[in-house]
């Protein structure tokens, strides 16, 4: 199977109410035809992306920030529920009865966390390029994917957090290229080779290729990624 992609979305009007049985619930929208954040390409998802989803009747389930410890409903038993329109993929869910059930409600009432995401495998999409703000940019339209989970509370988004330390890795990189021999001693060098090895075991340019949807970024990663821009801070203070 293919790893399962993510998206976060930007949604502030996740909602909550509570039912006449006093149930409560929580409800969001994967929203068409609207321009994605930029990812190394635009993506855009079209009005039959889930389609076979909703045909096969798939057991998709919803979780706390991707947790699957933290189960908030499911296909299966009626508690998470699917519905698409000419707008979106509308999601209805019944809590459970549970103190992060509880949590989750109280977070998104209160406007602490509305954030929200899918995951999925792509099963059919479409590449163009486009130009968008003056360049020449992969556009891309999800046509059909098997959509997995969807999970509320998204405290780190997916492809934010993905993008920034892509971009944030490459600069370290740059960094790295733009220092002159001279400007190192031949102490300094090693040192800066052993830390790469220790932190980066394997640097290599991608080679050119169809663009793919970007992996969620590891808080180990995050980690390796500050060390180093410690370190390379240490390096250009010295004396």
């Amino acid at each position: 199977m293919k790893d399962i992609q993510r998206r976060e979305l930007k949604i502030t009007d996740v909602t909550t109410r509570e039912a006449e049985n006093g149930k409560r619930m929580i409800e969001g929208m994967i929203p068409y035809n609207q321009r994605s954040e930029y990812m190394g390409f635009y993506e855009y998802i079209t009005p039959s992306a889930f389609n076979k989803t909703l045909a096969d009747g798939a057991d998709v389930r919803a979780f706390q920030n991707h947790d699957t410890t933290r189960l908030l409903g499911r296909v299966k038993n009626g508690s998470l529920r699917l519905r698409s329109d000419e707008f979106g993929l509308h999601i209805e869910c019944d809590l459970p009865d549970t103190s992060y059930g509880e949590d989750v409600y109280n977070l998104i009432r209160d406007g602490y966390n509305t954030g929200m995401s899918f995951g999925f495998t792509t099963l059919q999409d479409r590449w163009e390029q486009q130009e968008i703000e003056g360049r020449m940019v992969d556009v891309c339209y999800l046509l059909e994917v098997r959509l997995y989970e969807v999970s509320f509370c998204v405290s780190f988004p997916a492809y934010e957090a993905t993008n920034s330390q892509a971009r944030n890795i490459r600069s370290i990189i740059d960094d790295i290229n733009a220092i002159k021999p001279e400007d190192l001693s031949e102490e300094d060098r090693q040192a800066l080779n052993t830390k790469l090895r220790e932190l980066i075991p394997e640097v290599e340019e991608p080679a050119p290729a169809e663009p793919t949807p970007a992996e969620t970024i590891t808080e180990a990663e995050s980690e390796q990624e500050r060390q180093l821009e410690a370190f390379l801070n240490e390096l250009r203070n010295k004396e």
